[in-house]
């Protein structure tokens, strides 16, 4: 999508002189980046941006300028690949813009989380085109060039927060900035429609009349691109495909982000040059310390960040693993299953591709109260394969699995289809790597402690202890 670069060669003069003449208002101009503060940077499950390897977004919509309005498409992907940067491992998303049906730009762009659930920037390989022939390829790299890494979604966004740097590349004039603007909003897309939406008002210092506005939902990102103020190039986007994509068409995708990086080498060799090569994310080393093994995945929610609950709480219980547990309090009201946005956990964990695993909840089934019987949690995951080996199932849409357990109040154990034993309960994954999960309350006052994907031990049978060990 487009960004707000500034094009006027005076004005990027003249920040370069009083950046030098101001130290001080220089360094205000980028975000402080700690690089010790990415312990899992490739499991991006910020509620606002998640970025699940083969997720791919289609957005349609016009760009007018002058008076002129052409048919404008973007395709944004989120591939298998991993980027290390300034020793950060990055997510690689692939993007295309097309302009009335034809390719005006790709680009490969770099996503890292931090701890606290930020999602950074550190940097971005676009190609401009006309006619197929390169015409532009402004780069930005954090580290080099005096170019600085910057925060594409906050992990606690707030109305009324300062502005912040989305990225600082001096040398290709690169200087966006975004602000938190509105939330709670309800917006319709030809995709869906959603609730709570936020939005982010972005500008650039050199253009800081120009303002392009985008409309976040929760679990699933970016869903409309709309303008206002002076911007000479007025971009209209709405999300109108989202779809989790199979083995086949990710090997294409790898293959197409692969050969733009070749490019970039070939025709960047000062900034893009200095940089590693991005490699699959199934050939480096498994960052989660949140898994048992990539056969028998074992997770505590104790162990998950407050950032990875949305509208759930940490509860102490003596009996559960790590002494405590996710729950909410029972109102006695219904909630709504996905892809209704209910109170939820999201996280990561790597998986094997092509072989079969069973999922398990340890539930905690509360008192009953109301329309609330406290004993059901709905299953999401990304990248997942149903027993006939469609794709299912996947974080945002309508697909989900469900453990329901007793009306009996305390611990126990459910299969993630509430059907034990059936073979319909059974999934796989198209590609190996990391893969997200989403367990969303179906029950006012139910509780969980553990969470287990088993392709071996646990796959016919229940485990037997209160607590899995890791």
């Amino acid at each position: 999508m487009q960004n707000l670069r500034g094009l006027k060669i005076a004005a990027i003069v003249l920040l370069t002189l009083a950046a030098a003449c101001t130290p001080k208002a220089a360094m205000d101009q980028y975000e402080s980046f700690d690089a010790t503060q990415f312990s899992q940077p490739t499991q991006i499950d910020n509620e606002w941006f998640p970025l699940i390897p083969g997720t791919q977004l289609t957005f349609e919509g016009f760009t007018s300028s002058q008076g002129e309005q052409v048919p404008h498409q973007v395709i944004f992907t989120v591939t298998d690949l991993v980027k290390e940067i300034d020793g950060i491992n990055n997510v690689v998303a692939w993007e295309r813009d097309f302009s009335d049906g034809r390719l005006v730009e790709a680009e490969l762009v770099f996503f890292a989380q931090a701890d606290d659930g930020t999602v950074w920037s550190l940097g971005q390989y676009p190609e401009e085109y006309e006619n197929g022939k390169i015409i532009d390829n402004p780069v930005w790299i954090h580290g080099i060039e005096e170019a600085q890494a910057g925060i594409f979604m906050q992990g606690d966004p707030q109305v009324g927060s300062e502005s912040y740097s989305q990225g600082w590349g001096p040398a290709v004039e690169y200087t966006d900035r975004g602000q938190v603007s509105q939330d709670g909003q309800p917006v319709c897309v030809p995709f869906d429609c959603y609730e709570d939406i936020l939005v982010i008002d972005e500008t650039s210092l050199l253009e800081p009349d120009a303002h392009q506005l985008k409309y976040y939902a929760m679990g699933i990102g970016n869903i409309r691109v709309s303008w206002t103020g002076d911007d000479q190039t007025q971009e209209t986007l709405e999300l109108t495909d989202y779809i989790q994509l199979g083995s086949e068409a990710m090997a294409e995708v790898r293959a197409e982000a692969l050969k733009l990086e070749a490019s970039a080498y070939a025709n960047s060799e000062d900034v893009y040059g200095k940089t590693k090569p991005a490699t699959p994310a199934a050939s480096m080393p498994a960052q989660s310390s949140s898994t048992g093994g990539k056969a028998e995945i074992v997770v505590y929610m104790a162990d998950l960040g407050e950032n990875a609950l949305t509208e759930l709480d940490f509860v102490a219980e003596t009996a559960a693993a790590g002494g405590k547990m996710v729950s909410l309090p029972n109102n006695g009201d219904e909630l709504d299953p996905p892809p209704e946005n209910d109170p939820h956990v999201l996280f990561s964990v790597p998986v094997l591709s092509d072989t079969p695993y069973r999922c398990w909840v340890h539930l905690k089934v509360g008192a009953p109260k109301g329309k609330s019987q406290a004993n059901v949690v709905w299953i999401q995951v990304s990248g997942a394969q149903d027993g006939a080996g469609n794709a299912a199932y996947q974080p945002g849409s309508a697909s989900y699995l469900t453990a329901q357990g007793p009306t009996t109040e305390g611990w126990t154990w459910v299969s993630c289809d509430g059907e034990m034993g059936s073979t319909q309960s059974l999934i796989s994954f198209n590609t190996a790597g990391e893969i997200t999960v989403r367990l969303q309350a179906g029950a006012e006052g139910v509780g969980f402690d553990q969470f287990v994907l088993s392709s071996a031990q646990f796959l016919e049978e229940p485990p037997s202890a209160a607590i899995v060990e890791k």
